[in-house]
């Protein structure tokens, strides 16, 4: 027969895994020196980087980056708009399976299936937003999905999309999702994407 002391103990024990869960899945990123840590990742961000914890929907836990603009080295902006400040920006969130994303297939294919879904409104003029390409790939060593969507903003411009889908499917816990996007024009990819890729380069797993 089990004691009520140990039912107590039990029961304590599940509060504090709880908890920690809880506090785990609402953390925001931290900045500090270059290095941005948040839950179970570390990534390094070039110090010109205008890095914003948790400021648009697109990045609730995680963070943004306007690339329209460059930063003092080391600074970081805090402010209270939802939705993005330019055409061209990186946004990072991390989110927790709750039985809804049972799988990286899953998370890819809610996008492919409804792609305006995914895009701020502010950002996208009516019309058809096109899948140019959708690739496997890897970050920080997790197996992910790279998918390329093209469509016009609402300044009538081309405009390019790549969302990067990171899967941690955890043994012991709920899996751990990281939609890593690049929202950019047609005329600034080139520039853009190269600090993407570095971005996505620095990311590296903790055992958080």
């Amino acid at each position: 027969m089990v004691s009520l002391r140990h039912c107590r103990l039990l029961a304590l024990l599940t509060f504090a895994l709880l908890s920690r869960t809880t506090l785990f899945a609402q953390s925001v990123p931290q900045v500090a020196d270059g290095k941005i840590t948040g839950a179970g990742f570390t990534l390094t961000v070039s110090q010109d980087l205008m890095v914003q914890p948790g400021v648009t929907d697109e990045a609730v836990h995680g963070f943004y980056i306007d690339l329209a603009r460059r930063a003092s080295p080391g600074s970081v902006q805090l402010r209270s708009a939802r939705m993005p400040s330019s055409y061209r920006y990186i946004a990072f969130d991390t989110k927790w399976d709750t039985g809804d994303m049972p799988s990286l297939d899953s998370v890819v294919n809610a996008i492919i299936d409804d792609p305006l879904d995914h895009i701020p409104p502010e950002i996208v003029a009516p019309g058809n937003v096109a899948l140019d390409s959708n690739l496997p790939t890897r970050v920080g060593g997790l197996p992910a999905r790279r998918l390329v969507l093209k469509y016009k903003n609402t300044e009538k411009h081309k405009a390019i999309r790549h969302v990067v889908v990171a899967y941690n499917a955890r043994p012991d816990a709920s899996a751990v999702v990281y939609i890593i996007v690049l929202n950019t024009t047609e005329d600034n990819f080139q520039e853009d994407v190269s600090v993407f890729s570095k971005l996505l380069a620095g990311f590296k797993l903790t055992s958080q």
